[in-house]
C-alpha cells in the first residue's frame, strides 16, 4: 500500500512539472501584459527561472512571502530573528514587485533578496543549491510541491507559518490529494493561525504532532514612532477638517460599487471625502479615469499641499502608505470583500482605532472578521446597497464610531503574541536543523568505519 501511495504522489508530481513547463510561454505572455501596466512585471524574468546571481552563504534561512501584504506580515518575525541570530544569513524571496519593493525598502543589504523560481523541479533543486538554506519558511499559504519536495531531498527543514486554510481553499486541496499529501509530508512543522485552520490541514492528511496553533502575525500589527510621526505630519499638513471615509486595498469591479455609494453618501454629507486606494498600482490610472467621469477628484502624487477643498474623491495612488491614509480616515472599508476576493487584514484599521466596514467575501480571514464582530468592533454588509448607509451612520455619529474603533483595538490586544510564538518555532526548527548539520560528519565518519 505505501507502494502504490508513493507511487500516484510521483505521477502527480510529474504531471504537474508537465503542466507548468507547457503553461511557461503563456505565463511569460501574461507577465509582459501585465508589464504594460506595471513595468516591473516585465524584469528580472532571470530570477523566475532560477538564473540567481546571489552568493549566500551557507546554513542561512530562506524566508518566502507571496507579495507586499504576506511581507509586510512576516516583517517583525524576520527582524526579531536576525536580531537573535546576526551571523545567520537572511534570504527573502517573493513573487510580485510590490512585495519585492518593501523587501528592498525595509531589509536593504542586510538581507539576499530574489524572486522565488517557478515551481518546477529543475528549477527549484537549482535555486536551493545556489542559496543553501537550513531552513526554508513559508507564509500562510505558500505551498509549491516542488519547491517543498526538493528541499525534503535535501536534508532541509521547512516549515509554514501564520498558516491559513480556508474553507475554500480546504475543497480545492482536497481535489488533488496526492500532490496535497505529499507537500504535507514533506514539511516539517505548521503553524496555523486558528484551530479552524489546524483543523483543515489535518482533515488533508497533516500529521497532528506537526501542527500548533500559533495565532496570526497580523495581529500584532502596531504604530512604529516613526509612522506615528508619518501619519502626524500628513494630518498637519492637509488639514482636511471635513468627514473622511477610506476604501482600502480595492479590487476589480469593487470600485463602481464604492463610488456609486459615495455619490449617495455625498447627498446626505455634501463635503465628505472618499480616499480611494486600489489593491494593484497598474490600475491606478483607469481608477482615476472611472473616478473623473462623475466626481472632482485628485491623485495623491498631484497634490503639492493639500487636496483641494472640492475635491471629492481622493486617489491613493503610491505604495507603502495605507497606514498613512488610515490616519486620516473617520470610517475604514476593507477591500476584497464586495467581491469574491476574500477580503484584507483588518488589524492595520483597529491598530489606529478606526471603525470597520467590510462586505461579505471574507474568506481569507474569516477567523479575524468573526472576532471583530464578536467585540461589537465591525459592521459587516449584507451587500454592496448598505455600504452608503453605514458609511454615513459612522460619520453622523462619532459617538458610534469611537465605540467600534475602541473596540477593534481591543480585539487586537487581546490576540497579540503571534509573533513571539512563531519565532520560537523558528528557532526549534534552525535548532533541529543545526544540530542534525553537526551530526551529519560523524554519521559520515562511522559509515566510513
Amino acid at each position: 500500500m505505501p507502494c502504490i501511495i508513493l507511487l500516484v504522489a510521483v505521477m502527480a508530481l510529474f504531471v504537474y512539472n508537465l503542466v507548468f513547463i507547457l503553461a511557461l510561454p503563456l505565463v511569460y505572455i501574461r507577465m509582459q501584459l501585465k508589464a504594460l501596466k506595471q513595468p516591473d512585471y516585465g524584469k528580472r524574468w532571470h530570477e523566475r527561472m532560477a538564473l540567481v546571481k546571489l552568493r549566500v552563504p551557507a546554513d542561512g534561512v530562506l524566508f518566502h512571502v507571496a507579495s507586499l501584504g504576506e511581507a509586510i506580515a512576516a516583517s517583525a518575525v524576520i527582524q526579531r530573528f536576525m536580531q537573535i541570530h546576526s551571523d545567520v544569513a537572511i534570504t527573502i524571496t517573493c513573487m510580485t514587485p510590490t512585495g519585492s519593493a518593501y523587501i528592498q525598502k525595509t531589509f536593504g543589504d542586510r538581507v539576499h533578496h530574489c524572486y522565488l523560481p517557478y515551481d518546477i523541479a529543475l528549477l527549484q533543486w537549482w535555486f536551493l543549491s545556489r542559496v543553501r538554506p537550513r531552513v526554508v519558511v513559508l507564509m500562510e499559504t505558500e505551498l509549491w510541491p516542488n519547491l517543498l519536495r526538493c528541499a525534503k531531498q535535501r536534508g532541509i527543514r521547512t516549515l509554514l507559518i501564520n498558516g491559513r486554510l480556508s474553507a475554500r481553499s480546504a475543497k480545492g486541496y482536497a481535489k488533488v490529494p496526492a500532490i496535497t499529501q505529499g507537500m504535507l509530508r514533506d514539511l516539517d512543522c505548521i503553524g496555523a493561525q486558528f484551530k479552524s485552520d489546524a483543523q483543515r490541514f489535518t482533515e488533508l492528511g497533516c500529521d497532528a504532532k506537526k501542527l500548533m496553533v500559533t495565532g496570526n502575525v497580523k495581529f500584532d500589527v502596531s504604530l512604529s514612532p516613526r509612522q506615528s510621526e508619518l501619519n502626524k505630519a500628513l494630518r498637519d499638513q492637509w488639514q482636511l477638517n471635513r468627514p473622511v471615509w477610506l476604501a482600502a486595498s480595492t479590487h476589480h469591479g469593487e470600485e463602481r460599487k464604492i463610488l456609486k455609494a459615495h455619490q449617495k453618501l455625498l447627498e446626505q454629507i455634501p463635503n465628505a471625502l472618499l480616499i480611494l486606494v486600489p489593491r494593484h498600482p497598474q490600475r491606478f490610472d483607469a481608477i482615476t479615469i472611472q473616478c473623473a467621469e462623475h466626481f472632482i477628484c485628485e491623485k495623491k502624487t498631484a497634490i503639492r499641499t493639500a487636496p483641494n477643498s472640492d475635491t471629492q474623491v481622493l486617489i491613493g495612488n503610491t505604495m507603502g502608505e495605507m497606514m498613512q491614509y488610515m490616519s486620516l480616515a473617520d470610517v475604514v472599508f476593507m477591500g476584497g470583500s464586495l467581491v469574491e476576493r476574500g477580503g484584507h487584514n483588518p488589524f492595520e484599521a483597529a491598530c489606529q482605532k478606526k471603525p470597520i466596514i467590510a462586505g461579505k467575501h471574507v474568506f481569507n480571514f474569516e477567523d479575524s472578521y468573526r472576532l471583530l464582530s464578536e467585540y461589537n468592533a465591525l459592521i459587516m454588509l449584507d451587500g454592496e446597497k448598505n455600504l452608503s448607509t453605514s458609511v454615513s451612520s459612522l460619520l453622523l455619529q462619532p459617538s458610534k464610531r469611537k465605540q467600534l474603533g475602541d473596540n477593534a483595538l481591543l480585539c487586537q490586544q487581546a490576540s497579540r503574541g503571534a509573533t513571539v510564538e512563531t519565532l520560537k518555532l523558528i528557532q526549534q526548527q534552525y535548532q533541529i536543523a543545526s544540530q542534525s548539520a553537526s551530526l551529519l560528519p560523524v554519521a559520515l565518519a562511522n559509515t566510513a568505519l
